[in-house]
């Protein structure tokens, strides 16, 4: 079954707890402190493949979570680190937050997204060794990390799209062009998902979508065809397809559908409307006067100068031209598309791009103060991560962090940023009062 949209859970794994651990001398006067430092937990990364062509997969399976890192041990030994969770979807998947914003767009084969980093491993009581504390009877707890929500939206990688109002011939005509079997009957809205298929045209070879029928005001969510314009966006050519059969009655036919069916486009995304495009008159074979197809072809020229063919998907009458065309256009198109990837190829510097959510930094301007019931609620992420994997409970513990505050300067920090003295300050689980 074909899935466009899916929404997963994932969890990145959670640091292991620093150790508290001494190494007694054989007169067990003096003792060393060898606690190790905890393991990293396992980061979450999607990669784009090319084994996948629906995210179907995510239909049952919602919730992934990556290994969490071990403990340390004494004698110093660090915990081992947690597992990374590969997550594989389509090439072309967009992933987007909760807010509906892209973070990233996996359109190459092989891509990453590191969607969520493990927690960073708490570190033994060794590593808190110095004059102030001697003998530390204190380590970090692991960092835990936090659920996140994300959205997944597939948009096909085609070469070609085929595009036009219900009932206008393009299952048909993608089933005598390529090797797709798409569900073709004479009524509206016979395709309900999107359907690709694989051109060969001498040692050619491309591909070609075609979508639901559109229908005016598509752009708005009428009928089942918006949803699907997105699977559009990657296609180098677009190619219009009009229905002829209604000329007879009414020469301005085409014309009317092709200016609404560009108008839908154009609504839909600009990009997607500055594509290249070329215009399919099809079903000829049922008009039995050919001048009237002249004529109506000619009142199109007039409003456009792009190539229109006349075809009969049904007979396969003018289908071979038809194809040449779409190769001769696509070779075209594509030269000039090949060369703005390989200046963004040559700007990324690498063959896989590895792209990761930015990194947390200490800013006086990324503190965020708010004032709830005369207490000062401080968020900053940096800060927060400080406190989680501190054991309050841990009096030397609580006494390390105060002073870690001080030394950088927390404290007229928030002064400046109009705390006053003696005010309730509150980071996390962490309550204190805010003095000289």
């Amino acid at each position: 079954m074909f899935l466009d949209e899916a929404k997963i859970n994932i969890k990145a794994g959670n640091g292991g707890a620093g150790s508290v651990s001494f190494f007694y001398l054989k007169d067990r006067v003096k003792k060393i402190a060898c606690g190790g430092n905890g393991g990293k937990g396992g980061d979450i990364i999607i990669e784009a493949s090319s084994n996948l062509s629906t995210l179907y997969v995510f239909k049952d399976k919602v919730h992934y979570k990556a290994q969490d890192g071990q403990r340390g041990s004494s004698n110093k030994k660090a915990g081992k680190n947690g597992e990374d969770l590969y997550i594989q979807v389509p090439v072309g998947t967009v992933i987007k937050n909760q807010k509906g914003e892209v973070l990233i767009d996996l359109d190459k084969e092989g891509d990453k997204f590191i969607a969520a980093k493990g927690g960073r491993g708490g570190r033994g009581n060794a590593s808190f060794v110095s004059q102030r504390f001697k003998f530390p009877s204190f380590a970090e707890k692991g960092e835990e990390t936090e659920e996140i929500w994300l959205n997944l939206e597939l948009r096909l990688v085609a070469d070609v799209a085929l595009v036009g109002f219900p009932n206008a011939g393009k299952s048909t005509l993608i089933s005598m062009v390529s090797n797709a079997k798409p569900k073709i009957a004479d009524y509206p809205f016979t395709t309900l998902t999107p359907n690709l298929g694989v051109v060969y045209f001498k040692d050619d070879c491309f591909t070609i979508a075609d979508i639901p029928g559109l229908i005016k005001g598509a752009h708005l969510g009428v009928g089942p065809g918006d949803k699907f314009l997105r699977h559009i966006m990657r296609t180098i050519l677009i190619v219009i397809v009009l229905d002829c059969q209604e000329i007879v009655k009414d020469i301005n036919i085409l014309k009317r559908n092709f200016l609404e069916l560009r108008e839908e486009l154009k609504q839909y995304n600009q990009s997607l409307y500055d594509k290249k495009y070329i215009i399919a008159i099809n079903k000829i074979d049922l008009i039995s006067d050919r001048k009237l197809i002249d004529k109506a072809k000619n009142e199109l020229l007039k409003i456009t100068d792009a190539k229109i063919i006349n075809i009969s998907a049904k007979t396969g009458e003018n289908i071979n031209e038809f194809i040449k065309i779409l190769s001769e256009n696509l070779k075209s198109e594509k030269n000039i598309y090949q060369k703005k990837q390989l200046q963004k190829s040559f700007e990324d510097k690498s063959d896989i791009r590895i792209y990761e959510l930015d990194k947390d930094d200490l800013k006086e301007e990324s503190i965020k103060i708010t004032l709830k019931n005369n207490e000062y609620f401080i968020e900053n992420k940096l800060l927060e991560r400080m406190v989680a994997m501190t054991d309050l409970d841990n009096v030397e513990a609580l006494d390390y962090l105060k002073n870690k505050l001080k030394k950088m300067g927390i404290g007229d920090k928030l002064k400046k940023m109009g705390v006053k003295e003696g005010s309730t300050v509150i980071i996390g689980k962490l309550v204190f009062e805010l003095i000289d």
